[in-house]
């Protein structure tokens, strides 16, 4: 591998013959500028790139696009708010009922860049973001620049065009809205900067350093890179170790190294790993058989430029430079660069793409773990190997070390490349791509040649080569963020003003320490993070996917293997079982009126307070205990088996309604809609049709309040309709159907679900419907028995709450809280053991009688990391101490030795 990073050359940094440390002069003056333009010539690109696209505040757009829009800011605005009011970062209710911020924090928002937002104001923090991205960009090419610096002794021009090759390889550019792992992929050559010396000199302390910043700023893609440190270490000291005890001595301090950088990041990364535990990813069956993922030929076509990247789904991004193409060329031809050189880069490649390719070896790669969309998200690793060897190349080069032969290597590679792609599988677009990728190959190639022939001066090759360079990497950027795309500025989030407005307003009349709201219908899946309010969506990688269940289970929609539970407007014993007490409405008045009232707004969004609302914690049953999320297919009968145990009501809240009739439109004769049993249909529509449409109507006997729980293959949004008037709408997901309101009906009253096909590729498939009604005077006799156990808060933190409770009888105390082994509680100040109602949410178990509750969290290996993060500052300190003065021990001894002379 690191021929890169091996110096074949005597003169580089090193390792000399006697075991002493060889430090070679750089070649020009020792100037800053060429590492400063490492940084902001990427940084200008993409931001000059930005500007044309209209991002703010040059326009009206922003970069906010995919999961960056749905999960990265609203985390963002989390830290953002806890950073200026100076509150606790372990916990966070402003996400899923309440989560371990500090696990979520590790993921999403622990990149050190984060904390300067603590300058910025509520306003500004989508610019601000805007901005630290582009920082991440431009340290990816300074730090390209340091390890080049320091490996191969130049200091010039090439410095700034090579490591740019690396900050806006199409890894870092396709998945720049992927904004939390940039830092861990620009931290990358500073990380092996670091074992470069240790290696070399023995010091440890910048590998420490660096290591523990990647991994605190995305512990998943540092897993990457602690992977091929294992790789780059053996490949340097290949090249660098004196003999076997240098190797030995090498290993020993990398590892003691690795311990103290990991032990620096412990107080996130043991967290963390606990939390993971808890997702949906804990759980990945490994590959039983080796398989393949893509064609060969069209994954090393990707190297080639003027190609779109992969921005969710495709081929791994590999490329880096068309450049690098010809220069591996003269890589594997140059005698100056040794045979085990070669073949140590060869096989690192090698074994990268395969890993891309092959199921298992990409399964282990991405930490036993399917990837759900972002393949191959270790493919950056190719491109740094790639630019490394490029430039060990390309230092041959100015050199005057370029050969004949060199020239013609560095041809048929550029022709190599394109046979590749001309044999894969391309489109027009990638065509015009490839035609044009040869060209400028071709271009570099005749600019080395002519500099090899003595036609070009050093300085003209380098000037010639940085136009061509400059003109690809700028056409890249702009292929690029074209294809990453942007969002209105403007827009978002929707109707911001009048929302914060009402929750400044509720705030104002509200005196409970604690309490939640809800939308009525979800704009992201992160709607409390985004709109900072205490509430139940949660869209994150670290989501509890017990917690997912259970809430699937009472009728709100989610998905374990999406890592998503989020609030659509449900039904009274929904919102008594998740604290829900206002309800914000931004499209219009909602359809349920008997257990929501107006309390603020005006115009489309309005405040509803919940009638049945609980607190965060009540009394109930001892029987909620056996409530068992995986027992229900049918909503209804969950919320019905849940509000039982809960109050000891034997009588069902809600009964089913069946359907009275329907009439389907677009359907296939015979089979077109089929009901295989209660609420359960499959359907076939009519492919000669124009339209494809469900249509149920229930006609209740009495007067009754109605909810329905509904989803279907290819529907997006359903219909409700009293006597054939429009009365709303929902949107609804594939198979993440909710149970919602859909209006008070009198007797022999029509009640219509109708729904539309609205995917044109759905030709048949399944569907669910329930539509049941409310006992109103079941639902009043168990609010009254729950809210006579409601815990009164005394005091509500981040991590903490104090309260009181009456109650009537031995039972459980519940608490919307989702279950961590982190909750202790406290009963009358002595400890009492949790347990856990649908294997998701928190209880405690109390006596009858008055008593004061106290529940305090602490993230589980929260105190053990801490404690292992401060020894391993300690160790830190000591080691820098160490190395400054031998530094200084060294400076010391040289000025005598020229005093003398």
């Amino acid at each position: 591998m690191n021929s890169e990073i091996m110096a074949a050359h005597s003169d580089y940094n090193g390792v000399g013959n006697n075991g002493q440390l060889i430090v070679k002069e750089s070649r020009s003056a020792d100037t800053k500028r060429y590492l400063l333009l490492s940084f902001f010539v990427p940084f200008f690109l993409v931001g000059i790139c930005w500007i044309l696209q209209g991002v703010h505040p040059f326009g009206s757009r922003q970069i906010l696009v995919t999961d960056f829009w749905h999960q990265y800011f609203p985390f963002a605005n989390i830290l953002h708010e806890k950073l200026q009011s100076f509150s606790s970062l372990l916990y966070t209710w402003k996400s899923g009922l309440g989560s371990d911020f500090i696990a979520m924090m590790a993921y999403y928002a622990a990149s050190p860049l984060n904390l300067l937002t603590i300058f910025v104001p509520d306003e500004f923090l989508r610019d601000a973001v805007t901005l630290i991205l582009l920082l991440k960009i431009g340290f990816a090419g300074l730090f390209t620049g340091m390890l080049l610096k320091y490996t191969f002794g130049r200091n010039d021009i090439s410095l700034c065009l090579f490591s740019s090759l690396y900050a806006l390889c199409s890894f870092i550019l396709g998945y720049s809205w992927n904004i939390i792992w940039i830092d861990t992929v620009a931290l990358l050559p500073l990380v092996i900067l670091g074992v470069m010396k240790i290696v070399c000199e023995k010091k440890c302390s910048l590998y420490a350093i660096a290591l523990a910043l990647a991994l605190l700023s995305n512990y998943y893609i540092g897993l990457f890179i602690c992977i091929f440190t294992v790789i780059a270490f053996f490949c340097i000291c290949l090249f660098r170790c004196t003999g076997f005890k240098h190797f030995i001595f090498s290993g020993l301090r990398i590892s003691a190294a690795t311990a103290v950088g990991a032990g620096l990041a412990a107080f996130m990364l043991i967290p963390a790993y606990f939390a993971l535990q808890l997702t949906n990813s804990a759980d990945n069956p490994f590959p039983r058989e080796i398989s393949f993922y893509e064609e060969w030929l069209d994954i090393l076509a990707n190297i080639s430029a003027f190609r779109e990247p992969t921005v969710k789904e495709g081929l791994p991004n590999l490329y880096c430079g068309v450049i690098c193409i010809p220069l591996a060329g003269m890589f594997l031809s140059s005698k100056k660069v040794c045979f085990r050189e070669k073949i140590a880069a060869l096989l690192v490649l090698a074994f990268i793409i395969v890993s891309c390719n092959m199921n298992i070896l990409n399964f282990i790669w991405h930490g036993f773990h399917v990837t759900n969309m972002l393949p191959y998200r270790f493919s950056f690793l190719f491109s740094f190997v790639m630019v490394i060897m490029a430039y060990r190349a390309f230092d041959l080069v100015l050199s005057g070390e370029i050969k004949l032969s060199d020239s013609i290597a560095m041809a048929v590679f550029a022709a190599g490349l394109f046979a590749v792609t001309w044999y894969s599988e391309r489109t027009d677009k990638q065509t015009e791509a490839m035609w044009l990728s040869l060209a400028v190959s071709l271009f570099y190639v005749l600019v080395m040649f002519l500099y090899e022939r003595k036609l070009f001066k050093p300085f003209v090759m380098c000037a010639v080569l940085s136009v061509g360079l400059l003109f690809e990497m700028f056409v890249h950027v702009r292929t690029s963020t074209e294809a990453v795309g942007t969002s209105d500025y403007v827009s978002y989030p929707t109707k911001n003003t009048e929302v914060s407005e009402l929750l400044d307003e509720i705030e104002d009349f509200d005196d409970d320490l604690f309490y939640r709201t809800e939308m009525s219908t979800w704009y992201t899946l992160n709607d409390p993070a985004l709109y900072s309010y205490n509430g139940v969506s949660q869209f994150s990688s670290m989501a509890n996917k017990n917690v997912t269940t259970f809430l699937k289970s009472i009728g709100l929609p989610g998905s374990e293997a999406g890592n998503r539970y989020y609030y659509a407007l449900s039904s009274p014993v929904t919102n008594m079982f998740t604290g829900i007490k206002y309800i914000i409405s931004r499209n219009g008045a909602v359809l349920d009126t008997e257990t929501l009232r107006l309390v603020a707004g005006e115009d489309s969004v309005m405040a509803y307070r919940n009638k049945y609302s609980l607190p965060i914690g009540f009394m109930t049953d001892e029987d909620i205990l056996t409530y068992d999320s995986h027992m229900y297919y049918n909503p209804f009968d969950a919320q019905n088996a849940l509000f039982s145990k809960a109050t000891g009501i034997a009588e069902p809240l809600f009964t089913s309604i069946d359907v009275t009739h329907s009439a389907h439109e677009g359907m296939a004769e015979g089979r077109g809609v089929y009901r295989n049993s209660y609420g359960k249909y499959s359907f076939t529509a009519d492919q000669e049709a124009a339209a494809h449409t469900f249509k149920f109507n229930f006609v209740p006997e009495k007067d009754s309040v109605l909810y329905a729980y509904f989803w279907a293959d290819g529907v997006s949004k359903v219909q409700i309709l009293q006597d054939n008037v429009n009365m709303g709408s929902y949107s609804v997901t594939k198979q993440q159907g909710f149970i919602a309101p859909i209006g008070s009906f009198k007797a022999g009253a029509k009640a219509t679900v109708s729904a539309d096909i609205s995917d044109e590729n759905v030709k048949s498939g399944s569907l669910r419907i329930y539509v049941y009604s409310l006992n109103k005077d079941l639902l009043e006799q168990g609010y009254e028995k729950l809210s006579a156990g409601a815990v009164n808060l005394e005091k509500f933190s981040d991590t903490g709450m104090t309260g009181k409770i009456n109650a009537e009888n031995d039972g459980i105390c519940y608490f919307s809280i989702p279950q961590e082994k982190g909750w202790t509680a406290y009963v009358d100040g002595e400890k009492t053991e949790t347990k856990t109602v649908g294997d998701a949410m928190l209880a405690v178990p109390v006596k009858k009688g008055t008593h004061t509750v106290k529940l305090k969290y602490v993230p589980e290996g929260f105190t053990e990391g801490i404690i292992i993060t401060i020894v391993s500052f300690v160790i830190l300190i000591a080691v820098l101490l160490k190395e400054y003065r031998f530094v200084s021990g060294i400076k010391q001894r040289m000025q005598r030795k020229e005093k003398k002379e």
